[in-house]
């Protein structure tokens, strides 16, 4: 590979026979969206054209997950309708609350994963849509359909998520509650009692800051499974296995265990110097490929993650360690010079932890509220569908003479 030459730019590139490759597709277009757009010079992102600032406010999941969806805010009535079909479709397959009880010592995310697929299986609406796709088309009449799945995926995540917990812990399973919002209900199958209102109101922001956040590795995913006209069931599993990574949805996971290890604030200068060396730990929620600025989603919930440690108490500490490490990044050179801020999973286990969701269930409540998001981008790609076929540039011999086995 000595042909190969690393030339030093915005990513890691190389310069081969073929031409230039990319590692890691970093800023390499796929397509035209308007779902959502991030600035990351000025840690700016906004959903449909409005400032995440202003939905984390004013709106909901409910009404941010139509916006996603459909493109636009809905009216009150759309707004009722859609509350209405979703909790109409929380309920799952009788198959799928067997293979959950089958994976009940399973990780959380495995779980959710195959779940998904079986609930995708007996699903009437997404086989039709699945023998429709067998003639190559996508016209009016499917496009109703895969909305339609769309939601129902939306409503379904939370009641696999919940249920799992439930069965994991040999809990008897909490059916639906359909008078209760989508953050509030979850939270009512997975503990069994109707929640605090400012712990549904922490889930239910959780869930408007990840509903979406451009192309990321689990969207681009399910751009490539959704771009063979695979169901939309086996597409959301495959992003949700792309999730399930330290790299992407499993940062706020390993940031409250790293909180939990240090124990104390006091430990905060330390264990950021420790991070500046080679081959030093990582700060996990530290940092961010598109961000060059503090995250706003990291912003805004670290604001409430303050008002309920305020409310609830910080017996941990784990809110004072993290505002120490903050305090320890944003002043240091290192961090300053490579433009390395927080990110929202830096906040968002904290709030969780307290709530008593263990943290091997963060990263499937970031599959419950990015599920919007790839479904939203999936619907957009089926407008002017392609499908992915990128090349590799050959490196090896040609030719070679094929020696039989007996002479080797």
């Amino acid at each position: 590979m000595d042909h190969l030459v690393q030339i030093k730019t915005s990513g890691k590139v190389l310069q081969t026979p073929c031409g230039y490759i990319i590692h890691g597709l970093e800023d390499v277009l796929i397509k035209v969206t308007s779902i959502s757009d991030i600035d990351g010079e000025r840690g700016l992102l906004w959903y449909r054209g409005y400032r995440i600032e202003d939905l984390a406010r004013f709106s909901n999941y409910e009404e941010v997950s139509y916006l996603i969806l459909h493109g636009r805010l809905p009216t009150r009535d759309e707004l009722e309708m859609y509350k209405h079909r979703l909790a109409s479709f929380r309920t799952l397959h009788p198959a799928t609350v067997e293979v959950l009880k089958n994976l009940a010592a399973a990780h959380p995310m495995f779980a959710l994963q195959a779940a998904i697929a079986v609930e995708g299986a007996h699903d009437v609406d997404n086989l039709r849509l699945m023998e429709s796709f067998k003639v190559g088309r996508y016209v009016e009449a499917e496009r109703e359909l895969a909305f339609k799945i769309a939601e129902k995926l939306v409503a379904k995540l939370p009641t696999i998520v919940a249920y799992h917990y439930r069965l994991s812990r040999g809990l008897s399973l909490v059916e639906p509650k359909p008078d209760l919002s989508h953050a509030a209900n979850f939270l009512y199958m997975f503990f069994g009692s109707v929640p605090q209102p400012l712990a549904a109101r922490g889930v239910d922001l959780y869930l408007t800051l990840h509903a979406d956040h451009e192309i990321p590795a689990s969207t681009f995913t399910a751009h490539v499974v959704a771009s063979t006209l695979s169901d939309m069931y086996s597409t959301v599993a495959a992003a949700v296995a792309a999730l399930k990574g330290s790299l992407h949805g499993g940062a706020n996971e390993m940031a409250v265990r790293n909180y939990l290890e240090m124990g104390s604030p006091s430990r905060a200068r330390e264990v950021v110097e420790a991070a500046t060396k080679p081959g030093g730990p990582k700060l996990m929620g530290v940092g961010h490929r598109v961000y060059k600025a503090y995250d706003p989603r990291a912003l805004i919930f670290k604001e409430f993650a303050r008002e309920y440690v305020a409310k609830f108490g910080d017996p941990k500490h784990l809110y004072a360690i993290a505002e120490a490490i903050e305090q320890e990044v944003l002043s240091h050179p290192y961090f300053q010079q490579r433009k390395l801020y927080p990110n929202v999973d830096f906040w968002s286990g904290i709030v969780f932890y307290y709530m008593g969701i263990p943290y091997e269930y963060f990263t499937s409540i970031f599959a419950m509220s990015r599920v919007v998001g790839w479904l939203a981008h999936v619907l957009e790609y089926w407008e002017n569908n392609r499908i992915f076929r990128p090349r590799g540039c050959y490196i090896g011999p040609h030719d070679l003479r094929y020696v039989p086995l007996d002479q080797r």
